[in-house]
């Protein structure tokens, strides 16, 4: 189980209530509830044969990352039943147990499913192996419309829309309806836009943002029926992608400072492996001073999911709570475009559903 907490600039979540006094002597007491978190369901992700090797050291981010291309068009093929045991596409071998989520759990009662993928339960081979969700880095499509349906059944969102952009490190923000998307499978419809976040108060839509070392924000209102999804990779976050997101919220009827809203920030690159250039820590630090950071070498790095909280602090958001999971680190759980180069993506996924919807 991931404990998530609110960074340590915040001590803990601001909107939780004050600790009782203690009670007489006599009295008996009773323990306190435990704190909101992210929980693996069904469990955290496995050592596979090919996630146990010796993790290269960090260094730089590879060219087509660093100069943050955006993502290429994708021509898909129909959709076909989501794949329940046996043969996986083309013949390949069985389709391995039912992926593993991180799940805010008590957003479910409240009929809000928000959600962080990892690598494992699909059957991609490498190197996208598995549970690979994104369109664009070269991977059979009908597998990866595969995965993506096999995440969506064991969230329990199967058959539901995917509102998806066309992520390009920028500070937009789209707002997401069922009216606005295009023809295709209810997973792989074509992107909304060029930008970085979607907020919608539309309930049945499954909002997505695909990651490999980027940080994947999920923003929920309960009270209000908003929910958002953010990509924030370096430049983004440096750009603003966080407010503005944070400003769609609220204009589609979501309080950030209210007591019901909380923020989601999933597994990213930690401050440990995440070296880069002393000009491209200023960047993002001149704006969030948290973000400046040295790796475990002691080289410039940045702790994007520090400054993703710092942004989220400045626009009113008092509930934040942080995987604090190193996708780098972890190459049994995440891919990770900065260890591996070309990879699979991970996604921060929402959606506003009737209550008690989601994992079982």
């Amino acid at each position: 189980m991931t404990t998530s907490t609110s960074p340590p600039s915040s001590s803990a979540e601001r909107g939780a209530p004050t600790p009782a006094a203690p009670a007489p002597a006599g009295v008996p007491t009773r323990p306190a509830p435990p704190a909101p978190s992210l929980v693996w369901r069904p469990a955290p992700p496995a050592p596979t044969p090919e996630s146990t090797g010796t993790l290269p050291a960090a260094g730089p981010v590879p060219a087509p990352e660093a100069a943050g291309a955006p993502e290429a068009a994708t021509t898909l093929p129909a959709a076909g039943p989501v794949p329940a045991g046996g043969a996986g596409p083309s013949g390949q071998a069985a389709w391995p147990a039912w992926p593993p989520v991180l799940v805010a759990e008590d957003l479910l009662e409240h009929g809000v499913v928000a959600a962080f993928t990892s690598r494992a339960g699909g059957r991609g081979g490498p190197p996208y192996q598995s549970l690979n969700l994104g369109l664009h880095v070269g991977d059979d499509v009908r597998t990866v419309l595969a995965n993506r349906r096999r995440a969506a059944t064991v969230l329990g969102l199967a058959g539901l829309p995917w509102a998806t952009v066309r992520q390009v490190h920028s500070a937009a923000a789209v707002t997401a309806a069922r009216d606005r998307l295009g023809q295709g499978p209810p997973e792989a419809k074509p992107a909304l836009a060029e930008a970085d976040a979607l907020v919608t108060a539309e309930a049945g839509l499954v909002l997505a943002v695909l990651a490999a070392d980027c940080v994947p924000v999920l923003l929920v209102d309960p009270a209000g029926r908003v929910v958002a999804a953010v990509h924030a990779g370096w430049r983004g976050l440096a750009a603003g992608v966080v407010e503005a997101a944070a400003a769609g919220f609220a204009r589609a009827g979501g309080e950030p400072a209210g007591q019901a809203a909380v923020a989601l920030i999933g597994p990213a690159v930690g401050p440990c492996c995440y070296e880069v250039g002393q000009e491209v820590r200023d960047a993002v630090a001149t704006r969030y001073p948290g973000a400046a950071a040295t790796t475990r070498a002691g080289r410039p790095s940045l702790d994007l999911a520090a400054g993703t909280a710092e942004a989220l602090r400045r626009s009113g958001f008092e509930r934040i709570r942080v995987a604090g999971e190193c996708t780098f680190d972890h190459p049994e759980r995440f891919f990770s475009y900065r260890r591996d180069g070309p990879t699979g993506r991970q996604a921060g996924l929402v959606a506003l559903v009737p209550p008690g919807t989601g994992p079982r």
